[in-house]
């Protein structure tokens, strides 16, 4: 097998460089607040460089959220190994898949940044999110309950459910320094995610899927 040659080891780092600082800047500024300066900045390559690597400002962007959703979804599938578990029922079960979802969305914070900014509005970017942006094993979990099954696969509660985690971790320090000040604390255990608030955050989403 021939080794890459040092330029083309160099071309690689560079190309990785930059798509690194355009997925810091996508997730924290958006699209639109995205520009090459900013990409610039954060890994030197200038626009020409930044532009012979990727064509242009969309392209990037798209192999930026694809990096993302690969780097959330590995995680996400390392987290939640069901077959290791004794889970004895639905419940059980689901509330495994919630817990490893949500450390994957602390572990990968760009994933739900990408998914606020960018979901918020109709469009091709939109489109592509709506289409990758969810593990397969996060859909197609096995449950013995056939209405359980159809409820948070085929209804608007999936998304619901999955909104309302990415929402939570993602907005996490506003929603901390929010509910420490209604309740006169330093903290309320939202940011960073204290294990007695995720368990009972799960606890309520799983009132919403067992609800009559």
């Amino acid at each position: 097998m021939t080794l890459p040659s040092k330029r083309e080891r160099q071309k690689e780092a560079t190309r990785q460089a930059i798509l690194g600082a355009a997925v810091e800047c996508f997730a924290s500024l958006g699209y639109d607040g995205t520009n090459f300066r900013e990409i610039t900045q954060r890994c030197g390559a200038d626009r020409p460089l930044i532009l012979y690597h990727f064509k242009n400002k969309e392209t990037l962007w798209k192999l930026a959220a694809e990096t993302v959703e690969q780097r959330f979804t590995q995680c996400f599938e390392t987290l939640y190994q069901p077959e290791t578990q004794s889970l004895s029922d639905d419940r059980a079960r689901i509330r495994y898949l919630m817990s490893a979802f949500i450390d994957a969305l602390i572990e990968v914070p760009a994933y739900g940044q990408l998914l606020l900014r960018e979901g918020s509005s109709e469009g091709p970017r939109m489109e592509w999110l709506a289409r990758h942006f969810v593990p397969g094993s996060a859909i197609n979990i096995a449950l013995d309950d056939p209405t359980i099954i159809h409820r948070i696969q085929k209804t608007v509660l999936r998304d619901i459910l999955a909104s309302v985690m990415v929402s939570f971790v993602t907005l996490g320090p506003l929603m901390d320094r929010s509910l420490a000040l209604v309740t006169g604390k330093d903290s309320a255990g939202i940011h960073p995610l204290a294990d007695h608030s995720k368990e009972a955050f799960i606890d309520y989403l799983l009132a919403m899927v067992f609800s009559g």
